[in-house]
C-alpha cells in the first residue's frame, strides 16, 4: 500500500466519521424537535379543555337562567289568567 492511499483511505475513513457524527446529532435534534412540539401539544389540549370546561359552565348557567325565565312567564301568563277570570265572575 502506498501513503497515498492510506492517505485516501483515512480521509475516506474520517469523512465516514464525520457523516456519522452528524447523522446523530440530526436524529437527537429531531428527537428533541419531537420531544418539544409534544409538549407544546399537551400545553395547548390542556388550555383548551380549560376553555371548554369554562363554555360549558357558561351555557349552563345560560341555560338555567332561560328555563327560569320560562318558568316564571308561565306562572306570570297563570296568574294573569287567574286573575282575569276573577274580574269575570266578579263583575
Amino acid at each position: 500500500m502506498t501513503e497515498n492511499e492510506v492517505n485516501l483511505f483515512e480521509y475516506i475513513n474520517d469523512l465516514r466519521k464525520e457523516n456519522k457524527m452528524e447523522s446523530d446529532l440530526l436524529h437527537k435534534r429531531i428527537s428533541d424537535m419531537k420531544d418539544e412540539l409534544m409538549s407544546e401539544m399537551k400545553s395547548m389540549r390542556q388550555e383548551q379543555q380549560e376553555i371548554n370546561h369554562k363554555m360549558e359552565q357558561r351555557v349552563h348557567n345560560l341555560e338555567r337562567w332561560k328555563w327560569s325565565i320560562v318558568g316564571g312567564a308561565i306562572v306570570l301568563g297563570f296568574l294573569i289568567s287567574l286573575g282575569m277570570n276573577l274580574t269575570k265572575i266578579l263583575s
